[in-house]
């Protein structure tokens, strides 16, 4: 049975419970959302703009930790089997029976459809991929992405985890810590966001999204070899406050070079150099320091850990139909922008509480539609093992 590290499970946590955060307040961001309201915070949108910077980037490289824990000694062909049935499987079912109710709305609250949800379902797959047509995987996108990179990436998985990588990847992070070299993970990603992302479309829809996919990649194999590593992890821990300074440095640079007073800053080709340095060391700056922090001071495991680690895919998959369901109804009975973002906040955690613990946790045929193992049926009001959960 495979280790669980609590740090990693920690950060899964933390930066899914963000990510709820985080979608809870885009209809008051100033951004384009799929439900948006016409007023917007300017201290939330620079909050989540902060956020952006790394948010996703660290889902990335937990998850990079995780393929090689998940690994383990399985078989390549049984480790394909069983990311098929714990990222395919849901996201085939998210996008049939989740994300429908979110096009709905959208629909609804622009005047694209008048009727009710039922009247829409026979067209809820039509006109193709969205925007233009219905069929999408909106916030789904992150289990495409996994699957496609983990699948293309194996053979390095596979070679991390034999005798020869495992020494290999040792003696790296042992070099990299004695003499921070680490840091040079800055420049793929640089290089990705100064040539990669020009010529990038489609963002976040795989095809064409070029850059989405090289620093993603480049961050599941980041993950895969800090976690590898005692020697880099023990680094980051003791240079977290360095860590913690430059990635205030360089967000505070590129606050005030690029952010400043924009919605959505336009770089121009002139600038693009510097700002891709700049953002690539900003984001491995802070996760240098959340790993440091994590690996220092997340490493009790509660039992509230077990279940929190458990339930966290499956919010994942629930929460943003909850939370455009929420912002829905909150803008159409006229909520103030912060009352509506924090209504909208306690919505989406309660609401996706509510059918996890009614509708998807007790039930064995339901939990791996939402990428949990089907144990057997727990009785309501009580936890789930410990060997259920991810």
């Amino acid at each position: 049975m495979t280790t669980r590290r609590a740090d990693l499970d920690w950060l899964r946590v933390l930066a899914f419970g963000l990510l709820i955060l985080y979608h809870a307040g885009m209809a008051w961001s100033g951004w384009s959302w799929h439900v948006t309201s016409p007023d917007s915070m300017e201290w939330l949108r620079e909050a989540m703009r902060f956020l952006n910077r790394w948010r996703m980037p660290l889902l990335f490289l937990v998850s990079g930790a995780a393929i090689m824990l998940a690994l383990g000694d399985r078989t390549s062909g049984g480790f394909v089997v069983d990311r098929l049935k714990r990222l395919l499987l849901p996201l085939a079912f998210g996008m049939l029976v989740i994300v429908p109710p979110q096009v709905y709305l959208e629909r609804l609250y622009r005047g694209q459809f008048t009727g009710s949800f039922f009247d829409w379902l026979p067209q809820a797959f039509s006109g193709g991929a969205y925007p233009n047509g219905n069929f999408s995987w909106h916030h789904l996108w992150f289990l495409a992405y996994v699957l496609v990179l983990t699948l293309v990436l194996l053979p390095v998985f596979l070679w991390a985890r034999s005798p020869t990588g495992r020494d290999t990847v040792e003696r790296a992070g042992r070099t990299a810590a004695r003499f921070g070299l680490q840091w040079l993970m800055v420049l793929p990603l640089a290089a990705s966001i100064l040539w990669l992302a020009p010529v990038s479309y489609n963002i976040n829809g795989l095809v064409g999204d070029w850059n989405g996919l090289a620093s993603y990649g480049a961050l599941l194999l980041y993950g895969a070899f800090i976690f590898g590593s005692t020697d880099l992890l023990n680094a980051l821990r003791r240079q977290r406050l360095l860590s913690l300074a430059i990635g205030i440095a360089a967000y505070a640079v590129l606050y005030v070079g690029f952010f400043q007073g924009t919605v959505r800053p336009v770089i121009s080709p002139e600038a693009r150099p510097g700002f891709a340095l700049l953002s690539a060391i900003n984001t491995m700056a802070w996760l240098f320091a959340i790993l440091g922090f994590a690996h220092r001071y997340l490493t009790a495991r509660p039992a509230f850990l077990a279940e929190a680690t458990e339930a966290v895919y499956p919010f994942y998959i629930l929460h943003q139909t909850v939370t455009v369901i929420a912002v829905y109804w909150l803008l159409q009975a006229g909520a103030p922008p912060l009352a509506g973002f924090i209504l909208a906040v306690m919505a989406t955690f309660f609401g996706a509480w509510l059918i996890y613990a009614g509708l998807v946790r007790p039930w064995r045929w339901v939990r791996p539609l939402f990428g949990m193992k089907a144990v057997a049926a727990v009785p309501r009001g009580t936890l789930p093992s410990r060997a259920a959960a991810l």
